[in-house]
């Protein structure tokens, strides 16, 4: 029945916000293919200050390279990418996608995302979705890093791999510091096939970064890849 009642419900949300015709942040009528309005297109959404640190994407002071975060905690992540800030009507958006059931809006997002990776020039061989536990999926009839995973891959022509499994049901990382988020993590994930992983390089994809602390637990567990890539629709700036 759940199933049932997601399908009638994406049908409803494709009828009233079609592809290719409504900005994804404002709703405003545009011109197919531009999924922003030109509005939103000069808002501080985008997360392309000058100067961002090379290993998370924060914006940091100019002619600094890595943020002091950076410095302070090991990464087991080569780089983390988002080409949008989590604020305003970004976060309204990514919070219909997450929650709301708006998986139509996966495709522009995924768009976005393969733009930045490109000018970053960051190549990979294997797409990494973040898991969520049976639970959440049930509960919104799926999972948002998949979807978008999945029109990553279409646009990349590289393959999805679900080889990290949520074992255990985590309460909310929303209120939680890095060290928290961490521990909330730990033994949480499941690595499944460590061979298919070996020696590639690797896209670990999540709907939204914040401290990096689930990427850094996802890549913990990819340790045997050669690089370890990271993104996301956005990131909290901090």
């Amino acid at each position: 029945m759940s199933d049932f009642l997601n399908k009638i419900k994406d049908i409803i949300l494709n009828s009233l916000y079609p592809e290719n015709i409504k900005c994804i942040f404002c709703g405003k009528d545009i011109p197919p293919e531009t999924y922003i309005c030109s509005h939103c297109s000069k808002m501080d959404f985008f997360n392309n200050d000058t100067t961002r640190c090379t290993i998370c994407d924060n914006p940091i002071k100019e002619h600094n390279i890595i943020c002091d975060n950076c410095k302070r905690v090991k990464r087991h992540f080569t780089k983390l990418t988002s080409p949008f800030k989590y604020k305003d009507n970004v976060r309204i958006a990514i919070l219909k996608f997450k929650s709301d059931g708006a998986k139509y809006l996966a495709k522009p997002f995924a768009k976005f995302i393969v733009e930045r990776l490109t000018q970053e020039n960051l190549d990979f061989d294997y797409i990494v979705p973040v898991p969520s536990h049976p639970k959440s999926i049930k509960k919104r009839g799926y999972n948002p890093a998949r979807v978008l995973a999945d029109e990553i891959s279409i646009l990349t022509d590289k393959p999805v791999k679900d080889i990290l499994c949520k074992v255990t049901y985590t309460k909310n990382q929303k209120y939680l510091n890095y060290n928290q988020r961490q521990e909330n993590l730990n033994n949480s994930i499941t690595l499944l096939d460590k061979n298919i992983i070996k020696d590639k390089n690797i896209l670990i994809v999540d709907d939204i970064i914040t401290t990096g602390a689930t990427i850094e637990t996802c890549a913990k567990l990819l340790k045997s890849a050669a690089k370890i890539y990271g993104c996301s629709i956005a990131r909290t700036i901090i």
